[in-house]
């Protein structure tokens, strides 16, 4: 089975180094590369067996509530691009998202640039190293957490609660939750989902995901974000 690592190379194989599609996306009008749906497609078939119609992945609702007491579900993130990721009570010094990286090479970029990143918003999710959902954020994480620049709760909800739904879409043919974690390729924990990010677009479509322990694998993941903007942009003024 292949660790989170290979399965985001995967997608980078196959589309192309996030920076090689963002500047395509910026730099060729209308030959920049796509980013792929995620999840399994549900056919629509004809008398005679053939397609006529296909539904895209969606992710199912959810229900959590944030480490103040407010209560969230997909309808909270309308008209959002949402970055999925979790957190553990042992962070930052042992867990699936490397803290420094995240925070320098993602978190910084939107909290100094809401005006241009107004239409996302982070959502981690509390959990232990299985993956199981925890019912309190330790004094130490909290602290942590409010110590990071520019920390903003409504950009970056810490939240508490089951987080299957955003995580167990379809991959290789197999669901992504259930993926076991590959420690050689510097993964915590039990299970590979913890140590990812996945990307949401604004129609509740996964859209892509990477590691979220190395720079390389956090930097490619905001080159994603940006070619999906580059999209969204594209089609609010009827480019596409």
């Amino acid at each position: 089975m292949p660790g989170l690592k290979r399965l985001g190379l995967m997608i980078l194989v196959l589309f192309g180094p996030g920076s090689l599609i963002y500047f395509l996306a910026k730099n060729v009008e209308n030959k920049f590369v796509d980013l792929p749906y995620l999840g399994t497609h549900q056919f629509e078939y004809d008398s005679n067996g053939a397609v006529k119609d296909s539904t895209l992945y969606s992710i199912p609702n959810f229900n959590l509530t944030t480490v103040e007491g407010k209560s969230i579900t997909r309808n909270t993130f309308k008209d959002k691009f949402i970055v999925v990721t979790t957190i553990q009570n042992s962070c930052p010094d042992n867990c699936g998202m490397y803290f420094l990286h995240f925070d320098e090479i993602f978190y910084s970029k939107l909290s100094k640039n809401t005006d241009s990143y107004d239409d996302v918003v982070i959502l981690t999710i509390l959990t232990d190293h299985d993956g199981n959902p925890v019912d309190s954020i330790s004094d130490k994480l909290m602290e942590e957490v409010q110590q990071i620049k520019g920390y903003d709760p409504n950009l970056w909800m810490i939240t508490k609660g089951d987080p299957k739904p955003l995580f167990d879409f379809n991959y290789a043919n197999k669901h992504f939750y259930e993926l076991p974690s590959t420690p050689d390729n510097n993964e915590v924990g039990t299970k590979a989902f913890i140590n990812s990010m996945v990307l949401i677009d604004k129609k509740g479509h996964v859209r892509g995901f990477t590691g979220a322990r190395s720079y390389s694998d956090v930097s490619n993941y905001f080159d994603i974000l940006k070619v999906l903007k580059k999209v969204d942009f594209d089609e609010k003024r009827g480019v596409r």
